[in-house]
């Protein structure tokens, strides 16, 4: 049987309570994409949204290389003080990472695809940066290799029902990660036990793994929206029969 503290129950409600709104990602990503216009020259939109994710990825991957003292979270992290008395002890870190993670994934999702919703940006940025954090994780290499394995797990993770499979990643993240026996063994993992530079490239993993399947999501929503219905192809059919 799992313990509750290990059940990931615990670490959601933290991560819950502290993640960024959708709201909040949108004013992040609209500021970054002011700054790089107004030191850019001409650019693409595409230019344009391709340095602002740069610029998100290299953020929150930076802030997560500050993981690790666990005292000094507070000042640097927002949240991470009310993340603490949720969770406490080592798991703060494996909470402040995951927080990070979650930001950065959806201040991608609303800088890739504007008209998502918050409800659907809110579903993917956890979904996305729980599993490629586990993903990212089990396969210790930042390889290109992985990454595209990464994202293969990850697409087909988003098929899943979306509390169910949220709920489930927290308790692989809670059972696995805040164990600190299991977390020594891992070669590449979070916690007080690794170092920032670890921590660090789990968020450029989670990043770049987010980034493409984001990215295949759009042009997957564009193709739809481009394709015309059984009813819009019968509608020019169905006047030329009543003109007749």
């Amino acid at each position: 049987m799992v313990d509750k503290d290990n059940d990931g129950s615990r670490l959601m409600k933290a991560v819950e309570a502290v993640a960024i709104t959708p709201a909040a990602a949108r004013a992040i990503t609209e500021r970054y994409e002011g700054q790089i216009r107004a030191g850019a020259g001409k650019l693409t939109d595409r230019e344009v949204t391709d340095l602002v994710i740069k610029k998100i990825i290299s953020r929150y991957s930076k802030m997560a290389s500050m993981v690790g003292g666990t005292s000094a979270l507070a000042g640097v992290i927002p949240g991470v003080g009310t993340a603490a008395a949720v969770v406490g002890g080592g798991a703060v870190d494996v909470a402040a990472c995951t927080k990070l993670q979650i930001d950065m994934t959806m201040c991608l999702c609303v800088a890739i695809n504007r008209e998502m919703t918050d409800e659907d940006a809110k579903h993917m940025s956890y979904v996305i940066a729980l599993s490629g954090s586990i993903e990212g994780l089990a396969k210790s290499s930042g390889a290109p290799a992985a990454s595209k394995a990464a994202v293969k797990v990850v697409e087909n993770t988003l098929k899943g029902p979306a509390l169910e499979t949220v709920k489930a990643l927290f308790k692989t993240i809670g059972i696995t990660f805040t164990r600190k026996a299991f977390v020594k063994a891992l070669p590449f993992g979070i916690g007080v036990v690794v170092g920032s530079s670890v921590n660090y490239g789990l968020t450029l993993f989670v990043g770049r793994v987010a980034r493409d399947v984001l990215w295949a999501d759009y042009t997957k929503r564009s193709e739809a929206s481009l394709t015309p219905t059984s009813t819009e192809i019968a509608e020019p059919e169905e006047r030329l029969a009543a003109a007749d």
